[in-house]
């Protein structure tokens, strides 16, 4: 056995035969093989020996995982054919059980009918949905009165009155337009409280209360008790009718171990109270239980198998042997497809134990909708075999289909895990049914279905066996189908009945509703008296054998999500065995290839170590001289003449090749993402899919570019890239500077520049020519010394700290002339605020994600949680238990959540914030890190008073809790807005007035609703911040590539002004004052002017230039007053034309994602006798037209005109602070202000340059000098991007993907 064990280690001969040949004791051997094991563990990544399987029809479950759906109907088809002798009679059957359905629900039903009447495909039956996830969890009543009045004044209740037969329906939309007009008339007066004085003092109380009681009786359609008692004596009644019951107690799945330990024994006390009332009639005619393993285990994943194998089967193991003693059914329900093959695991370890030899109760569920289902029926046949023991299997469609279609787009992956069309899933239903007919003497099938036709082709199926199998419903549905199946057919009815708080049912609410509501649906459909009987009859064998196209073109497939344009990068499924044993064997082949010890570091590099393990070191580099440098920067501004004449055609092809081979060397790069940058399994994937994402989307963009021929490319652009993407942002940067026809020096971050180096050479390996893009690998001072001086930089992009990329703009700004771009995105004090309407779990499992993910080591992780204070205990708590679950450690296992930070710079900046927060917070949790030779800071989750505790960006795994007050919205968001940072943002609410309330108001470039706040996707998010977050445009945006390119007729360098001798621009204290009042007026009114309306904004400044025609001065001072205004005009339809919608991005169905174009705020439009008046005038008309506040610095010669513009604008009605007037001697004061958001000059003023500097000079945001030859791009550049990602699915459903109505293609 010991000489096996070495056999498995894989052990060197020299060191087996050192063992044999000292013939050492088992005492010897066995500390021995210990150090040896972890040795030659530490070789290997991903996770520790093997996942193959030695059962072919296990290895079938996993092939056919995600495979093509044409290739898995076609298998599965022949095992769902019924002869047709047997389809007629089951037809027939179904017929008369449709009518026998409809003649019962006539005047009853009162439930089905409401549903039906506001089902999912009116707007009003969406409200109702969104309202019903809510409501009862919201714990104050001034919050339930806010998300009443949303969701309310949303419905035309009226159209709904005398549709419906039902007089509870229409009482109900009399109720409902009643209770909706007034909301409406009330928000018409800007106060909900307006409703006390239409109402009577009760009036909010009355409505809030109608509608929780509403709620409540929805839920009691189906749910079947608040308790597990109540539930037992409630279903005596069916009981007496032949009905058996198997109880499911309600909740979200466990985040925490207590939530687990709360459900573990919620299902022992429900076992104890079942088992009683059971009175031992063995488990088919005893009432059972349903587990979700979800809820015993709070990480209960794939990733996490090593320990849920050790905990998780000895707890199912305890509730099994409970259920035994009492002789009843417990049955382990299916959930979303990336747990079922751990789940397979599970269930074949306890369901082989001995000890419940003499039980049949274990049963398990099988979801029809999943394209492997026939296979794990056939794997549950040879393990009853095998153990010699019945099993109740429960065939049921799935209830995770949405989730499971918007996951696999999100994902990139090659094929949905489930079908995209309901006739295949009910082929695949049948297949499945049919099979488990034939395993009877193995297997009690139990089917649960309320659609009459599969029912009684079932029953036609089974010949005149009635005991061998039975059927499931749902509590509150089907009730007149199966009353005939248990009194007409003798064959029993199990009802899966839901138990729980009515807090606690409102996730399984909206999934039923969501069920019913979809347009696929039997149940919404057989209430649907305009649908004719035989509709609802259609053979799904025979009509997908029709079908010329299985697969549902109406959804598109992950790789298809951005159409024609591009590609969706491929993903890669960290739950797919296949998938991570490939991955696997790569990745450790690359290791050892590539480990380097201290001897094999040459003396002059510096050697490049993995952060979680010092002591391993996987390349090294050689820092580049200044000599080294000035060669490559020569290199690139030699290669610019000819690179920059390539068509842009082949230019993009280039990235579009580039893009594949990086797909292609995936395994590679997510290798290097682990080691050389610390980063776990999953962000690795996400890392090379965002860098495909750069490469296809700046080539799509470039191409159209193309198309206007007053751009040229800049010349030689700096790229400077950070460590925390250093393959994503690395190469964004490169792309969108190669493609548009510049040549590139590219600065990587000394700590992960292997990937950099990596990236270039594959991209050299698809046709990039010698020369276009040079690495540069050195500190970044020392770049900055070299490079930043130099006139051949002509454009610098940069990804880092807010203090940096300031000094790189003081350094440019020292080469005077005009303001060379410079692209910042820069850091943030990114913030999610969260009111009481939102759901705690989807909190949770956010937060972690925003704030901890990658070790919280992103420009838009989550730094400040702001929580309602009715919600703050339970969700800190909840956080709390959710992190204690976490696990810190090497990124090389999928098993790890947080891998380390990425040197110990990152590291000491950490434990010093720590150490100050032991001052100023309250530490709530921090997370246990073992022993180490690496970077690790324990994850750490803080409570403070107020944001402004925090002083700068904490850059790592620490989240800072702060309470807010229901009534104090305003003021937090502008405590966020305070500090300057406008990076990301993220809010969590149902009342969906309020959220996009806080969306305007958020100062935030990205801000994110119901979801997460990280990972923005290119194309989908583009990403960007503000203010002290970064200049713009956003990257992977449409507006991003312009600004790396030049306007061909911007005229050649420029004389500078000697500021010192320029007496016109020299202050005074009393100019001074003057200038702080002009900035305090301009202060007061930009909120508003924003806020303005754009035909209101429009329209002012179109009176504004009807009444400046008239005036004498200023014609005089025109060269061309008709020109100025066709031209200011023609101004104002282009403004008009883009900002009258916002822009709508792709992305995955249940996401919306559109990008709005905000003002900038505070705009300085200047003119002395080198600008043109067309050219001021237009600056004007465009500031204030796209929402800008407008202080016009003039030299003498426009002064006069400029007062006159000032007055005639206010005359139009627009406020006074909107457009003001200074002078020259203003200038200086006015640059100095913080809320300054940026210069607009032309380009022939030789003062250009004295701005550019002392803009630089000033602390704070990097603003520009806006200078534009095309007056389109000067629209552009007044404006800034803000990029809003909602997740509509939030309220529990993709209701787009529900309502859809299958096509017959």
């Amino acid at each position: 056995m010991i000489y096996e064990f070495i056999d498995r280690l894989l052990l060197s001969e020299l060191t087996a035969n050192y063992i044999l040949h000292e013939k050492l004791s088992e005492a010897q051997i066995s500390p021995l093989l210990h150090s040896i094991f972890l040795a030659c563990w530490e070789l290997y990544m991903l996770f520790n020996g093997t996942l193959t399987t030695d059962s072919i029809t296990r290895q079938k479950i996993r092939d056919f995982y995600r495979i093509d759906e044409d290739l898995a109907v076609e298998h599965i088809l022949p095992d769902a054919e019924v002869n047709m002798r047997a389809r007629s009679r089951a037809w027939d059957r179904a017929r008369k059980m449709v009518l026998q359905i409809r003649q019962d629900q006539e005047g009853n039903g009162v439930v089905e009918a409401l549903l039906n009447e506001y089902s999912l495909s009116s707007a009003e039956g969406v409200v109702l949905m969104c309202l019903a996830e809510a409501l009862l969890r919201v714990p104050d009543k001034h919050t339930q009165d806010k998300l009443i009045s949303d969701k309310l004044s949303k419905g035309q209740w009226s159209s709904h009155l005398g549709n419906s037969d039902s007089l509870f329906v229409n009482a109900s939309s009399w109720g409902l337009l009643m209770t909706g007009g007034l909301v409406n008339y009330a928000n018409q007066q800007n106060t909900f409280g307006l409703l006390k004085k239409t109402l009577g003092k009760v009036g909010e109380p009355v409505i809030r209360k109608a509608m929780n009681i509403a709620m409540k009786v929805m839920g009691q359609q189906f749910v079947m008790g608040e308790t597990i008692e109540d539930a037992v004596q409630r279903a005596q009644d069916k009981e007496r009718k032949g009905y058996v019951y198997s109880y499911d107690m309600l909740g979200e799945g466990a985040r925490t171990l207590q939530d687990a330990d709360t459900y573990f024994n919620a299902y022992s006390q429900a076992i104890e109270t079942i088992g009683q009332a059971a009175k031992s009639k063995g488990p088919r005619k005893s009432p059972g239980i349903s587990v979700k393993l979800s809820a015993i285990h709070p990480r209960y994943e794939f990733t996490h198998k090593e320990r849920v194998m050790a905990e998780l089967p000895p707890k199912l193991k305890q509730l099994c042997l409970l259920a035994k003693q009492y002789d009843i059914g417990l049955t382990v329900d299916a959930e979303e497809s990336e747990r079922l093959d751990i789940s397979l695991d599970i269930i074949e370890q306890v369901f082989s134990d001995p000890d419940f030899e003499g039980w049949s109760g274990f049963g398990i569920a099988v979801q029809a909708y999943q394209k492997r289902a026939l296979y794990v029926i056939d794997w549950l046949r040879e393990l009853t075999e095998k153990v010699g023991r019945k099993m109740m299997v429960r065939l049921v469609k799935g209830a995770y289909w949405d989730t499971e279609i918007k996951n696999a787009q999100k994902d990139g992956l090659e094929h949905f895990p489930v079908f995209t069309r309901k006739s295949s899933t009910d082929v695949c239903y049948h297949a499945c049914a049919n099979r488990l007919l034939d395993y009877r003497d193995t297997i009690y099938p139990q089917f649960a279905t309320h659609n009459a036709y599969t029912a009684a082709v079932i029953i036609e199926l089974a010949g005149d066996d009635k005991e061998g199998f039975e059927f499931q419903c749902l509590h509150g549905m089907g009730d007149s189908l199966y009353d005939q199946i248990v009194t007409v057919e003798n064959i029993q009815c199990r009802i899966y009945a839901p138990v729980g708080e009515h807090e606690d049912l409102l996730a399984y609410l909206v999934r039923r509703l969501l069920e019913n509501g979809a347009n696929s649906s039997f149940v919404n459909a057989i209430v649907d008296d305009s649908k004719p009987v035989e509709s609802l009859l259609e053979d799904p064998v025979e009509k997908t054998q029709r079908l010329k196209h299985k697969y549902n073109g109406q959804i598109q497939k992950p790789i298809a999500l951005f159409g024609n344009e591009r590609d969706n990068s491929k993903g890669l499924d960290v739950t797919d065995v296949n998938q991570m044993s490939v991955l696997k064997t790569a990745m450790d082949q690359w290791f050892e290839e590539i480990q380097l010890s201290e001897e094999q570091v040459p003396t002059d590099c510096h050697a490049v170590r993995n952060p979680a393990k010092l002591d391993e070191i996987i390349g090294y580099h050689r820092f580049d001289t200044q000599q080294d440098m000035q060669h490559k920067l020569t290199l690139a501004h030699n290669t610019f003449e000819t690179w920059s004449k390539t068509p842009m055609s082949e230019r993009a092809n280039i990235l579009r090749r580039t893009a594949d081979i990086l797909e292609r060397n995936m395994s590679e790069l997510i290798a290097l993402c682990i080691k050389e940058a610390g980063k776990v399994t999953k962000d690795g994937v996400d890392e090379i899919r965002e860098a495909v994402d750069f490469c296809r989307y700046y080539a799509a963009r470039a191409e159209e570019l193309a198309q206007d021929d007053r751009l040229a490319p800049r010349g030689v652009i700096l790229c400077i890239s950070p460590w925390n993407f250093p393959l994503a942002i690395f190469l964004g940067q490169v792309a969108a500077a190669i493609v548009t026809g510049n040549t590139v020096i590219a600065k990587p971050a000394e700590q992960t520049s292997l990937i950099a180096k990596r990236a270039l050479q594959l991209m050299e390996y698809v046709g990039l020519p010698e020369g276009v893009v040079q690495a540069v690998i050195a500190k970044g001072p020392d770049v900055g010394e070299v490079l930043l001086p130099d006139e051949r930089i002509k454009a610098v992009m940069f990804t880092g700290s807010t203090a940096t990329a300031s000094l790189i703009a003081n350094a440019l700004a020292d080469r005077g002339g005009e303001q060379i771009p410079l692209i910042a995105e820069t850091g943030g004090q990114n913030c999610m605020i969260v009111d009481s309407t939102a759901l705690p779990e989807q909190v949770v499992d956010d937060v972690i994600a925003s704030g901890f993910q990658s070790a919280g080591q992103r420009c838009s992780a989550l730094r400040v949680l702001f929580l309602q204070e009715e919600i703050a205990d339970t969700v800190s708590e909840m956080l709390v238990g959710a992190l204690q679950e976490l696990t810190v450690g090497d990124p090389a296992f999928l098993a790890t959540d947080v891998g380390p930070v990425i040197d110990q710079k990152a590291l000491q900046n950490l434990q010093d914030h720590a150490s100050d927060m032991q001052q100023h917070a309250t530490l709530l949790f921090e997370s246990n890190v073992t022993t180490n030779n690496g970077t690790f800071f324990a994850p750490k989750l803080y409570e403070i008073n107020d944001i402004s505790v925090l002083k700068r960006e904490v850059f790592g795994p620490c989240v800072h809790i702060v309470r807010f007050k229901a009534n104090q919205l305003e003021q937090t968001i502008a405590q966020i807005n305070a500090t300057g940072f406008g990076l990301t943002m993220g809010i969590h609410s149902r009342i969906d007035t309020r959220a996009m309330e806080l969306v305007k108001l958020s100062n935030a470039g990205n801000v994110y609703v119901n979801r997460n706040m990280i990972g923005a996707v290119v194309g989908v998010q583009p990403f960007g911040g503000r203010g002290l977050s970064g200049t713009g445009p956003k990257a992977g945006g449409p507006n991003y590539l312009p600004r790396l390119m030049l306007e061909k007729s911007t005229p050649s360098a420029i004389t500078e002004s000697d500021t010192q001798t320029d007496a016109a621009l020299q202050s005074s204290p009393e100019a001074n004052q003057q200038a702080s009042i002009l900035m305090q007026q301009a202060r007061e009114i930009k909120s508003t002017w924003h806020l303005t309306e754009l035909n209101t904004r429009v329209s002012s400044v179109r009176q504004f230039l009807a009444t400046i025609a008239k005036v004498d001065m200023v014609d005089e001072l025109a060269d061309d007053l008709n020109s100025t205004l066709a031209a200011a005009r023609s101004q104002l339809i282009s403004i008009e034309k883009r900002l009258k919608k916002p822009r709508v991005l792709p992305g995955p169905t249940g996401e919306s994602n559109v990008l709005y174009l905000e003002p900038r705020g505070i705009i300085l439009c200047f003119a002395d006798k080198d600008v043109t008046f067309e050219y001021w005038a237009l600056s004007i008309v465009t500031a204030l037209a796209t929402g800008n506040v407008v202080i016009s610095v003039v030299s003498e010669l426009f002064y006069a005109e400029a007062l006159e513009f000032r007055e005639q604008f206010i005359a139009t009605g627009a406020p006074a602070g909107a457009l003001q007037v200074a002078k020259l001697q203003h200038l200086q004061p006015l640059l100095a202000e913080d809320d300054l958001a940026g210069v607009v000059i032309g380009s022939e003023s030789d003062r250009s340059s004295f701005m550019v500097k002392m803009l630089a000079n000033r602390t704070g945001a990097i603003l520009p000098v806006i200078s534009a030859e095309y007056y389109d791009h000067l629209i552009q550049r007044l404006l800034t991007e803000k990029t809003v990602s909602i997740d509509t699915t939030a309220s529990g459903g993709n209701t787009s993907l529900m309502t859809l109505v299958e096509d017959e293609e």
